[in-house]
This record gives structure tokens, C-alpha cells and sequence, in this order.
């Protein structure tokens, strides 16, 4: 099956993902991390590309980035080959160091900037690395709250000065309830899709001063709406849907296709 083609922003602003191949954990030691940032440091200052924030994991990377198309592809891969290299040498092995292509989607408005940087910087936490987001040494946000990085766009420093009056209502922005599903390595976008399908249904409950899905079923119009926010918005499966909510895959099925 061909790739599909990518699909440009507007705006310029890009959520890229990079994953190890074969699920290893390229970015496990403290070296390799240094390694990839000391990679983004010099190859953003030989591009036109810009860092607005970014995420090591061990088994993988988020970046959002600013970029013209043409531009963005001979950094990426710039930044592959250049990890690559390193990689193979580090641990005497030869051939691709990430899986496939790199994966992106585009930012297209101011909400979903901020909500992507959120999410990227939540990942360590989320993953029970550290207990708090800001304790994390390889993502951005540490370089956001002391106002200096050797990695980030002089720009998005710049972007946090204008819109947050200080550390504590940037980090209070990361508290905020957040139901987007933004690109992740495949296991953890499967809980990131459950977890989101949890909250919505919760909110929906709690709303209409109800604790059961089944109770809603005589709000057939309310049930509706829930049922197509979990298929269309959280693109949950008729059977995922059906095991969440209690209902029949039958039901869910009706509702979901009216």
C-alpha cells in the first residue's frame, strides 16, 4: 500500500514523532539523550527549522517544530542520520536506528499549539518517570521555566513571555483537562484513547447529575451525543465503546450510525 502524502500546515507548526525500531529503547541511557539534543542544537542552527518544544523518551521523541515543508524534510532526515550514526557506532550494529518514517501531524490554530506542548510534556509523568512534569530533564519544559535553552527557537521562549505571566500559570496550563488525542507510539495511544473515553463519559455523567451510562439511556438524545463523541472524536471502536459504556455492541452500533 503507498504512504500516505503528508499534509502541510498552514501555520508552518508541526507535532513530529520519532520511534525506535522494533519498539527498542534508543534514548534509554542519560548519553543518548544528551546525544539527540546536542544533534537538535547543532542541526537547527544550520536550517531555517525551528524547536518550540520537545520530549526525549526511551523509545522515542516529540518535537514541534516550525518549518516550510521542504525544509522540514532535509532536517529530519539530517537528524536521522546523524542519531543513526551515533547509535550504531555506540552499540556496534549497523542499519535503521528508527521505525519507518517519522510521524506528523499538523498545528493549526493557538489552542491546539499549547495543547500539543502540554501533552509532550506530560509524557514522563504519564509514564510514572517522575512524579511531577517540570522534574523531567529531557523535555522543554525545564528550558520554558528557566527562560534560556540551547535547543528551543529564541521565538518560543518569546511565545511563553507573551502568553503566561510567570512559571506558575504556565505550569497551572498544564493542568488543564485535555480530551485531544495527539500522536503517540501505538500502546500508549490505545490507554491515551481509554482514558480520554473515561473522562468524556464521567463529564457527561456527572452533568446530568447521573453515575451510570445505563441511567442515560433515558436521554436516548444525550446517550447519542456520548456515543458519537466516543466513535467520531475519539475514533473508540463499536466493541471498545460497548465495553466502557455497558451497553451492547448492538446498541452502540445503532446510536453511533444514525
Amino acid at each position: 500500500m503507498p504512504r500516505a502524502a503528508r499534509q502541510f500546515s498552514k501555520t508552518g507548526f508541526y507535532h513530529i514523532m520519532m520511534r525506535g525500531i522494533n519498539r527498542e529503547r534508543i534514548f534509554e541511557k542519560e548519553a543518548a539523550k544528551k546525544e539527540i539534543l546536542h544533534i537538535l542544537a547543532v542541526k537547527v542552527r544550520e536550517t531555517d527549522v525551528g524547536i518550540y518544544a520537545y520530549c526525549v523518551m526511551d523509545n522515542h521523541i516529540h518535537l514541534v517544530l516550525k518549518s516550510e515543508p521542504q525544509e522540514l524534510a532535509v532536517f529530519m532526515k539530517k537528524l536521522n542520520g546523524s542519531f543513526a550514526m551515533y547509535y550504531n557506532r555506540e552499540q556496534r550494529r549497523v542499519g535503521h536506528v528508527f521505525q519507518d518514517r517519522y510521524k506528523s501531524e499538523r498545528i493549526e490554530d493557538e489552542e491546539y499549539f499549547w495543547g500539543v506542548i502540554r501533552y509532550i510534556h506530560l509524557n514522563p509523568a504519564k509514564a510514572h518517570l517522575v512524579k511531577n512534569a517540570e522534574d523531567y530533564k529531557w523535555s522543554s519544559m525545564k528550558d520554558f521555566l528557566l527562560g534560556k535553552s540551547d535547543v528551543l527557537a529564541k521565538e518560543a521562549l518569546a511565545l511563553k513571555q507573551d502568553n503566561f505571566k510567570d512559571n506558575r500559570s504556565f505550569l497551572d496550563m498544564h493542568k488543564q483537562e485535555d480530551l485531544h488525542i495527539y500522536l503517540e507510539v501505538k500502546e500508549e495511544l490505545d490507554e491515551m484513547k481509554k482514558a480520554a473515553g473515561s473522562q468524556l463519559i464521567e463529564n457527561i455523567l456527572v452533568e446530568h447529575g447521573i453515575t451510570t451510562v445505563m441511567e442515560l439511556r433515558e436521554q436516548e438524545e444525550a446517550l447519542e451525543n456520548l456515543l458519537g463523541r466516543l466513535a467520531r472524536e475519539l475514533k473508540l471502536s463499536y466493541q471498545e465503546i460497548a465495553k466502557m459504556t455497558g451497553l451492547s455492541y448492538s446498541m452502540v452500533q445503532r446510536l453511533v450510525q444514525r
